[in-house]
C-alpha cells in the first residue's frame, strides 16, 4: 500500500511515525514538559498520519515524563478531533504512576474504539498483534 503522507514527523514533544499501513507510533520525548499546546500539536500530526486508512495507535511515554497537570482535565481527542479512522489504542506508560494516571484519564474520557494501558511496550505490541474477532 502506498502512503499519501509523510512516514515520520517530529514535533517539539514527540515523534509520530506511520510504521506500516496498520500502525502509527507516537513516542514522546524525554526531557520535555508536555503541556496542552504540545499535546494538541501531536494529536494534529497523528490525525494527519491517519488519513483515510484505519490504523492502530501505539503511544509510548518515557517513564519520567514531566507534564502539566491540566492536560488531565481536557478531552484532547474531542477538542482536537482525534483520528476518526483509528482503531485500537495501546498506551505504554513505562511507570506505575503514568499507568495509573492514563487509566484514570481514559475512564473520564473514553475513546470510541478499544483502548488499553500497558506498563511495557512488548505487552502493548503483543495486544496489537492479536487479530480482531468480529462477532
Amino acid at each position: 500500500m502506498e502512503f499519501e503522507h509523510t512516514a515520520l514527523i517530529e514535533t517539539k514533544n514527540a515523534t509520530v511515525e506511520r510504521t506500516s499501513s496498520k500502525l502509527i507510533e507516537v513516542r514522546f520525548k524525554p526531557d520535555v514538559k508536555l503541556d496542552a499546546e504540545g499535546l494538541g500539536e501531536v494529536i494534529m500530526v497523528k490525525r494527519q498520519m491517519c488519513g483515510k486508512d484505519q490504523a492502530d495507535i501505539l503511544i509510548v511515554f518515557p517513564a519520567d515524563l514531566d507534564f502539566a497537570l491540566n492536560i488531565l482535565t481536557v478531552d484532547h481527542s474531542g477538542v482536537q478531533g482525534g483520528c476518526a479512522e483509528s482503531r485500537r489504542l495501546a498506551f505504554v506508560a513505562q511507570s506505575s504512576i503514568n499507568q495509573r494516571l492514563a487509566e484514570i484519564y481514559f475512564r473520564y474520557y473514553p475513546r470510541q474504539h478499544e483502548t488499553q494501558v500497558f506498563l511495557e511496550e512488548a505487552d502493548a505490541r503483543a495486544w496489537l498483534d492479536q487479530t480482531i474477532v468480529l462477532s
